[in-house]
C-alpha cells in the first residue's frame, strides 16, 4: 500500500522530486520512504537522479517513445 502511494505521488508530480517533497505528499516517514524507494528501484519501477547535489526520484520510463519525450520535455520545458 505504501509503495502504491509512492508510485502514485511520483507519477502525479510529473517531474523528479526529493525525498522530503515525497514525504510531504504521501505522509510517509522519510526513513521508511527511503527503504521503499530503494526496493522500488531494484524492481525497476523508479529511478534515482541527481539535481545538483540533491538526489531526486522519478517513475522509471519504460518505452523508447516515452524516453524521447522525457528528453525533449527536459530540454524545452524549464
Amino acid at each position: 500500500m505504501r509503495r502504491e502511494a509512492i508510485l502514485k505521488a511520483l507519477h502525479e508530480a510529473g517531474t523528479p522530486i526529493t525525498v522530503d517533497e515525497l514525504s510531504q505528499r504521501t505522509g510517509i516517514d522519510i526513513v521508511r520512504l527511503r527503504v521503499d524507494l530503494f526496493r522500488l528501484a531494484e524492481e525497476g519501477k523508479v529511478e534515482r537522479r541527481q539535481r545538483g547535489n540533491v538526489p531526486v526520484w522519478t517513475v522509471k520510463v519504460s518505452s523508447t517513445v516515452e524516453q524521447r519525450y522525457e528528453k525533449l520535455s527536459r530540454k524545452y520545458i524549464p
